[in-house]
Formats: C-alpha cells, structure tokens, sequence
C-alpha cells in the first residue's frame, strides 16, 4: 500500500492578560499543538499567535489572517488546530459559519484536547462544545456585567478616567484634577457665555495647555464631547444606566444644562477670537475688491515692532499700508461723527419705552408660575423615590422617570435666569445703555485690546462690513439706533410709525 501524502496544517494560539496565570500560556498552547500535529503526522506551514484579543467575535487581527491564509489555493491546508475550541470561538454562530467556510477551503478544525472528528459522534461533540464555550462566555459577561452595575450604583466610574479627573491609586474612584479640572470648569463657563465656538475653545484650551488623553491638543470635536459629558456634574451614565457619583463633580449641574443644545438661551451668540492687537480686522473691507483688512507686526533693525493694517489681496491696485495707531484714530474720530444727537435719542428712548410697555410680558409674573411648576416637579421626584422604595418602580423606570424630571426642572430654572434679564427698571437700563451710544468712541478705545467684547460692540453698531478706501471710511449698514435717525426730522410720528422698532 503506498504512502499517503502528508497533511498540512497550521496552528493558531489565543491569550488574554488573564489567562496568562491559568496555564493556558500562549508557550504551552503551541507546545502542545505542535505535539498533536507531530504525533497524527501534519506539517505546520505557519503559527498564528493572538495577543490578548477577545474571542467574543471573530473580528480578530491574527484570526482572520488565518483564515485568509486557509482560503489561498496555494497553501492547501489540511488542518485548523488549536488547543480547545473557546480558542477558536466563543460564539456559536461564528463556529458554525467560519467552520463552514473552511471546510469550503478544503481545511477542517482540530482540538488537541477534545474528542472533535468527521464522524457523528465528534461533529456533535464539536457542536456542545462550542455551546458550552458560548455560555461560558455569556456566563463571564453577566458576571462582569453584573460587577460593573453594582460599582455603578455606589457612584465609582470603572472606566478609564476622563479628561480632568484621575485616580490616586489603581482602582480607586475617580477624583478631579488639580491642573486639568479648572481648566475644563473654565471650557463650560467659557461656552455658557456664549462667546466661543468649538473650534475658538479647543484653541483657548491649547493655549492653557490642556491636553487630551493621548496627549494631543483638544480640537473641535473634544469639545463637543466633552460638554455634552454628564460625568462633569457627577452623573455615572454607562450600560443603559444612570447613577449619581460618589466623587466630587467639577461643574454644577446647572452649569451643565446651560452648555447643551437644547439649553442654549436666545441671546447667547458664538463668535471667533480676535487679535487683541488688532480690534479692526474683521470689521474693515477693501471698498475696492471687498477683501478684509488683516494686520500684522514686523521688526525692523533696531528690534523695534511695527504695526500695520493692510490687504490680503497684495494685487489690488487700491492696496496699501495703514499704520495701526493713525488707522484705529480715525477710527476713533469715526465713531464719534456717528455720534446721534440729544434730540433723536430722547424720541428714541420714549418710543421704546411705549413699546415695551404695550408688548412685553410680565417677568415677575412668568418667573412666579415657572417656580410653582419646579415646586410641582420636585413633588413628583419625591414620589419617584417613595415608588423606587415601595418597589412600584424598577431600578430602570425609577432613573428614566428621575432624570426626565431633572431635566425639565433644570430647562424651567435656565427660563428663570433668562427671565432675571428683564426684571430691572426699564428706563434705567435704557438710559444704561443710551450713554453707550452717547460714547461709543470712548467705549470701543476702553475694549479695544479685549477682544470678543470689542468684536461683539463693534457688531452692535456695524451690521455689516465697514469699505474702507485711502484713509477714509464708506458706509454700511447700521444698527438701528444710528439708521433711523436719518427718518428723524424733529418729528416723533416719524418714528412711531416704522415697525417693530424694539427690535
């Protein structure tokens, strides 16, 4: 009788961290697999070893260059080996379909120390197998699982620490920060004030050295995550379930909910960081080209900086240089010709009080119903807990239905500091912010080196880009304030007739 060919096979070896103590090493795993293949006479043309990767899946690195390796006709594998089959899987489905699949390639599994084989008996040893090694694995993840909820409950956060926290010794619960935690405070108190977007406070991040997990600096992205993160205000939020942490939060909760999209008040608008050496760029166009006047500091010889205003756009037969000091003087000077006359603001400052009067709401009264409504809310979170207690609600309902209430008592008190805005004397803060316009020159030479204040008054009163052409300013569209003075004759029905003047 001849000879048959031998067969070919390869090995492949799985551990985690864990299992490195319990005898099942990746060593003694291709020990005894090379003994198996040795003692039924396989050739082993390659090993695959795979480090501390899951086998809940078959999406593993070494696994799937396993398989690959099986499926070339080239290679001809006789045999899939490893040393027990929850090497191979632990799922069942993934069992039964790559077995399938390898079988196609002309490769068949084999376990060096389960009786697995072609006959009736081994494929249905094969299959309790694989079962029993996908309820181990069912059985390790609900203890697991179940481990992680009770840590939960009692407020420890068991995953790695976010940005601004850390633990003081391994698995310890987490605590803020030194360094780190005042700078995420000032993010969310930055971003409540309506003065950044993502972008300008991943920068202003950067610039205050704060750095993310992976030692990148924050961008666009970080930011949003990170506000959007209730574990700032000491909320444990993780597999489906909510619970209060045990660890000190770095924000309140009503800090929080000011930052989240829903939240936002009608008054907050983003905008980008300036130059503080340069209060006019972004303001001033080319009113030849409409390109925006940039600045910018040169040194000269003697290691002296020179300032100045000029174009983007170097080819525009009207671009030049505009020293810094004599540009935002004119500037300056501009201003003050804008200036509205004593006349004009009185009608104006009587008209707006007319309309406040017939058309706002009453604030005190809005701010008393909305209080009635978080007495009202707050009873129900007491009777959420009296449910939770008297076993009416389940762990799952009791969060769903408490945080719903958070919420709500959170968005009512937000609408009541919104409403705090407008519970003043309304002459006194029109007469407040009259004397603004009287001495905008004055206010704007006070700011200018203050960057989102100067950029934000210098939107208040230009409603668009302000031309700029040899020295001299053009005209552009103004707030307001300044535009309907030129429908002011000395006649107050001049005024009162235009729409919606409050505005």
């Amino acid at each position: 009788m001849a000879d048959q060919p031998q067969k070919t096979g390869i090995i492949y070896v799985r551990v985690s961290s864990a299992e490195q103590v319990d005898g099942t090493s990746l060593e003694m795993q291709e020990r005894l697999c090379k003994e198996f293949a040795e003692r039924n006479n396989i050739d082993i043309k390659r090993i695959f070893i795979e480090k501390g990767e899951s086998a809940k899946t078959a999406d593993r690195t070494e696994f799937q260059k396993a398989i690959a390796f099986c499926s070339n006709k080239k290679s001809k594998i006789d045999f899939f080996i490893v040393l027990k089959l929850d090497r191979f899987a632990r799922n069942q489905n993934d069992h039964a379909i790559v077995t399938n699949a390898l079988r196609r390639y002309g490769t068949i599994l084999r376990s060096v120390t389960e009786p697995i084989n072609d006959s009736p008996t081994g494929q249905l040893m094969e299959g309790i197998l694989s079962s029993f090694a996908q309820f181990d694995n069912a059985i390790r993840t609900e203890r697991s699982r179940n481990g992680m909820i009770e840590r939960l409950k009692q407020g420890v956060w068991v995953w790695p620490a976010p940005v601004g926290y850390y633990r003081p010794v391994p698995k310890s619960n987490i605590v803020p920060h030194p360094d780190k935690a005042p700078l995420i405070k000032l993010a969310f108190e930055e971003y409540a004030k309506g003065g950044h977007t993502y972008n300008s406070l991943a920068q202003l991040l950067t610039k205050r050295g704060l750095r993310t997990a992976t030692g990148k600096n924050p961008n666009p992205y970080f930011v949003q995550k990170m506000l959007l993160n209730p574990i700032y205000y000491g909320l444990v939020s993780g597999l489906g379930l909510e619970f209060k942490g045990a660890f000190q939060p770095i924000i309140t909760e009503a800090l929080y909910y000011q930052c989240q999209p829903g939240f936002k008040t009608p008054h907050s608008k983003h905008r980008s960081a300036k130059n503080p050496n340069f209060p006019l760029r972004g303001l001033l166009i080319c009113s030849h080209c409409n390109q925006p006047i940039t600045g910018s500091t040169s040194t000269g010889r003697m290691k002296k900086g020179y300032s100045y205003y000029h174009h983007h756009k170097r080819e525009c037969e009207r671009s030049t240089f505009y020293k810094k000091d004599e540009l935002e003087q004119k500037f300056y000077d501009h201003l003050l010709e804008l200036q509205p006359s004593e006349d004009y603001l009185k009608v104006f400052k009587e008209i707006l009080l007319d309309q406040w009067k017939n058309q706002n709401t009453n604030f005190d009264e809005s701010n008393k119903k909305l209080r009635n409504e978080i007495a009202q809310l707050e009873m129900k979170r007491k009777n959420a807990f009296d449910y939770l207690e008297r076993g009416i609600y389940t762990d799952a309902e009791f969060i769903e239905r408490r945080n719903l209430i958070n919420r709500e008592i959170a968005e009512k008190e937000v609408q009541i500091v919104d409403n705090r805005d407008y519970e003043f004397d309304m002459e006194q803060a029109l007469d407040y912010c009259l004397d603004f316009v009287r001495n905008a020159a004055s206010t704007w030479k006070r700011i200018k080196d203050k960057p989102v204040l100067v950029e934000s008054f210098q939107n208040l009163i230009f409603k668009e880009k302000l031309p700029i052409a040899d020295g001299r300013f053009g005209t552009t569209k103004m707030a307001c304030v300044y535009s309907l003075e030129k429908e002011f004759d000395g006649d107050k029905s001049r005024l009162v007739t235009l729409q919606r003047i409050e505005l």
